[in-house]
């Protein structure tokens, strides 16, 4: 059996980290910070999720708020706004007089417009509080299963702390919110990981965009992406897609074949890995040359922030495309431990 304190240590150490880089001693927020959770014995994914549904019901009362469907009694409480239930109806016979064309413009009074613009400005902000909140909670869950090496001391930077924050306060999606989380969750454990740059270029990420870079990460082979994939690529589906990546400055797709090199002096043996799974590949010569486009080293930091299955019918038409040039292909799961990797064979092609 291992022992895990270590492990559950640095999670500790990082999550007080978040919460002070974020909250500061955190009492004046209506969340438990992490080590409440522990000196109180409380199940952590329990309270989380409690807190999460308490923002989504303020969040849901703002959007009423908004949308007039709720308002403020003279008791300064929420409530349902007042149905109109006049049950005046007029007598198509009666000729109504003609209205002030002005009053249709519903113009208001200096006052009035205050007041109004204040709730909006207020509205904007308590929201942009609770999605900041929300992710911090998201972050805190990652943290929990997350696999760690070491903590640094470093305090995040205060101007990029004023980035991500602006950033983070605008993601109303649950997978945008994720992708701020795990940035959040990186920067703490290890200052200067994610740049103000790359931050500038997550902010305008579309729904679209974000759909391309998840696909593309399935492709993903520890930095680049094999092109020579027979009956795999679809013109039609496919180009679009690495265009696209490559005007957002993720891919280089007009570049040398990738060569990888045997790990072993006789005969050639090597490991191509995508995600959790790998290709373990035997053969004669010293190097096996891959047509590929290449991420960029924006493209591999964005990467890294998305944690998907890899696509099994790329990986299976690769494998076969080598098994062509004659490579004995073993298809497999692949682990890291200690900063090494582990090849387990599922299944010989």
């Amino acid at each position: 059996m291992t022992d895990d304190s270590p492990l559950i240590a640095l999670r500790q150490r990082l999550a007080d980290k978040l919460w002070h880089t974020l909250f500061g001693s955190g009492e004046d927020i209506p969340l438990l910070a992490p080590w409440q959770l522990r000196s109180r014995n409380k199940n952590q994914a329990a309270v989380r999720e409690a807190e999460l549904a308490a923002i989504q019901t303020m969040l849901d009362e703002l959007d009423d708020l908004s949308r007039g469907r709720k308002v403020f009694n003279h008791h300064g409480e929420i409530v349902a706004a007042p149905e109109d239930d006049s049950g005046v109806e007029l007598n198509p016979l009666i000729e109504l007089a003609d209205e002030d064309p002005l009053a249709a413009l519903r113009v208001p009074g200096t006052a009035a417009a205050l007041q109004a613009v204040r709730l909006e400005a207020d509205i904007r902000a308590l929201r942009h509080s609770l999605y900041v909140r929300r992710i911090a909670l998201r972050a805190d869950l990652m943290i929990e299963n997350s696999t760690l090496e070491l903590v640094s001391e470093r305090a995040v930077d205060a101007d990029w702390l004023l980035r991500w924050q602006a950033a983070a306060g605008a993601a109303i999606a649950a997978d945008f919110q994720d992708m701020w989380a795990r940035v959040l969750v990186d920067e703490v454990r290890q200052p200067g990981t994610h740049s103000l740059r790359s931050l500038a270029f997550l902010a305008t990420l579309s729904r679209n965009d974000m759909n391309i870079i998840r696909f593309m990460t399935r492709l993903d082979l520890g930095g680049f992406i094999c092109r020579d994939v027979a009956g795999y690529f679809q013109e039609e589906i496919h180009a679009p897609m690495f265009a696209a990546m490559e005007t957002m400055g993720l891919l280089q797709c007009d570049v040398p074949p990738v060569v990888l090199k045997s790990a072993v002096r006789r005969g050639f043996r090597a490991v191509l890995r995508c995600q959790d799974k790998a290709l373990y590949i035997e053969g004669e010569g010293r190097e096996l040359k891959l047509g590929a486009s290449l991420f960029t080293a924006l493209g591999r930091e964005v990467n890294a922030l998305f944690v998907n299955m890899p696509d099994t019918a790329y990986l299976f038409a690769l494998g076969n495309e080598l098994k062509r040039r004659g490579y004995r292909i073993d298809i497999g799961d692949w682990a890291t431990s200690g900063g090494s990797g582990l090849f387990s064979e599922k299944l010989s092609l």
